[in-house]
């Protein structure tokens, strides 16, 4: 039943997002989300607030509802971004985007060996992909999880598609991300969230928890570049595409022990960036569980 709800509430925010402009489309947005925060969601609004009571030991619950709700109204907003994609063409993303340091990307192309965008669940993390193919012209993959919906599984393939990013899925024959980053693709991912249960101990925000290890793994099989980076928005809903320096390959240890290294790298960019702008971090799951959870 709460998967059919939202299905309806994404439909009903396409239909609007198509059909009016954008600054209403971002008041309908807003509603549901509201109406996801206080009435059907229940479960994800209790484990954001557990996740942001870690990020903020000493925080009362007066901070955490106030974050947790900004949390919600950002990602409304973002999907209503989302369902808009087919909309935005080069003006919007040269009026509405910039990105700092470009000039990584282009050097991390020239090796030839293909590149890894490690983003997380922070801001629009699709818009950093959408920028990259729709107004760099680059050729981008995104590995993604199916949906548990087949009818929200077929909305987010025709979105993506009008975005002219290629899908790869993370239960899919793991050579089609090895031939992209072979044909000298980018291939974005989000490393925040092991949907496998097999990811890789690590230290975040002071306790222990998993985040993938299949990003770690790429990189050293194949000698790809991996940047970190996400797409942050502003006050005013323009974005900043935040791109860090290249994680480095580790060079000593075993191999699980340059996992593990290169893999902490990440957690330790994705900590500084919460802590900067919690409101932004959409973890509507309980992230230090042992066990993943939908």
């Amino acid at each position: 039943m709460k998967y059919s709800i939202r299905y309806w509430l994404f439909k009903l925010l396409l239909f609007s997002t198509r059909v009016l402009p954008l600054r209403y489309g971002y008041w309908i947005a807003l509603r549901i989300a509201d109406f996801g925060y206080f009435i059907a969601d229940r479960g994800r609004r209790e484990a954001l607030k557990r996740n942001l009571h870690v990020v903020f030991p000493d925080a009362g619950e007066q901070r955490l509802v106030y974050e947790a709700r900004w949390i919600y109204r950002n990602w409304g907003k973002y999907l209503c971004e989302f369902f808009r994609f087919r909309e935005f063409d080069e003006n919007y993303f040269g009026k509405h985007v910039s990105i700092a340091h470009p000039e990584r990307v282009a050097a991390l192309f020239r090796r030839g060996k293909g590149v890894i965008m490690l983003s997380a669940h922070f801001g629009n993390w699709e818009i950093g992909a959408a920028y990259f193919s729709l107004y760099c012209g680059l050729p981008v993959n995104a590995l993604v999880a199916r949906q548990v919906s087949p009818q929200l599984e077929k909305m987010f393939i025709n979105e993506r598609a009008a975005q002219k990013i290629k899908l790869l899925y993370i239960d899919d024959d793991p050579r089609k991300i090895y031939q992209a980053l072979k044909n000298n693709e980018m291939v974005c991912i989000l490393g925040d969230r092991d949907p496998t249960g097999n990811g890789v101990p690590v230290n975040f925000f002071g306790r222990p928890c998993r985040f993938p290890q299949g990003p770690a793994r790429l990189a050293l099989a194949t000698g790809c570049a991996v940047i970190m980076g996400v797409s942050r928005r502003l006050s005013n809903d323009n974005f900043i595409l935040d791109l860090d320096t290249e994680i480095a390959l580790p060079t000593a240890g075993t191999r699980d022990e340059k996992v593990r290294q290169f893999t902490q790298n990440f957690a330790d960019f994705l900590e500084e960036k919460i802590r900067c702008s919690p409101e932004q971090w959409s973890a509507f799951y309980d992230v230090w569980d042992a066990e993943w959870r939908q």
